[in-house]
């Protein structure tokens, strides 16, 4: 392990967020096992390759797993599936729960699911403070909505996605991430952070922990050198908003609840068009 210490140099957002990654915007590529500290501590750890017999099996279930394809801001087509569990989706009227995956594809789920525990095993290790904040604020959760066993409550799987840069929004504050990637016969798809000038290699079997919604990140552009290449991402994090969650059965007496109360809203509307 290398160890390094490099100063914050905050980027014109407006000249980076929501645009392709470049590996000009971060010229030092960092391919070894890298602690870069800011201000003394610890910002970004990153090791390259690991080959424990639970990232193997993760290796392979990215590959099995069916992604689905999304438009993000700018118009960029990704393929990416989610884990774990959502918070309340108001608009669509639906409570806390489980994502799709758990029962589309129940054993790829879990594989997901139990690799994030070594991912956790690591954050601790190099990330003891934060790790230590981390756990004490998912006491804010009910044991129902995290991730067994580690200090998540979801996750996404990215496949081939060069994102442009931006932030996590969403996540606990001041925490880590945690992201696996796993690649195949390509070039780029580098971690670029400009605010401190470095961009990340993410080889395969590889395991990089970082603050996702206080650093700047995006892709470079992703070069397959071959019909099977591929470069898949597994990102461990903890959303806000699963602080609001009850326990299921309080979450389905809740969405009846604004289901009936929609209801009679509607039949005292009607009622009053027939006055």
């Amino acid at each position: 392990m290398q160890y390094r210490s490099e100063t914050i140099r905050r980027v014109d957002l407006k000249e980076y967020q929501y645009r392709q990654a470049q590996e000009s915007d971060c010229p030092e590529l960092i391919d070894y096992d890298c602690c870069v500290e800011v201000g003394g501590a610890p910002a970004v750890v990153y090791l390259h390759s690991l080959r424990s017999p639970s990232v193997l099996k993760l290796r392979q279930t990215v590959k099995n797993i069916k992604y689905q394809s999304s438009t993000r801001t700018g118009g960029l087509q990704t393929r990416s599936r989610i884990f774990g569990y959502s918070p309340r989706n108001h608009i669509r009227r639906m409570p806390c729960r489980a994502t799709s995956l758990a029962i589309d594809q129940p054993d790829e789920h879990q594989s997901l699911c139990c690799a994030a525990e070594e991912a956790g095993f690591y954050y601790q290790r190099y990330f003891p403070d934060t790790y230590s904040k981390h756990a004490e604020l998912m006491q804010k959760i009910l044991p129902e909505w995290s991730i067994p066993n580690s200090v998540f409550t979801s996750g996404i799987a990215n496949h081939n996605n060069p994102l442009q840069y931006h932030f996590d929004s969403g996540n606990f504050s001041k925490v880590c991430s945690s992201m696996f990637g796993f690649r195949h016969q390509t070039s780029g798809g580098h971690l670029c952070c400009p605010d401190i000038g470095l961009r990340f290699a993410i080889g395969d079997c590889s395991l990089i922990l970082f603050d996702g919604q206080g650093l700047l990140h995006g892709v470079t552009p992703i070069k397959k050198h071959s019909p099977s290449a591929f470069r898949y991402t597994v990102v461990y994090y903890s959303l806000k908003q699963m602080w609001n969650c009850e326990t299921v059965t309080g979450e389905i007496e809740r969405m009846r609840a604004q289901r009936t109360a929609v209801e009679n809203r509607k039949r005292r509307a009607a009622n009053h068009e027939d006055d």
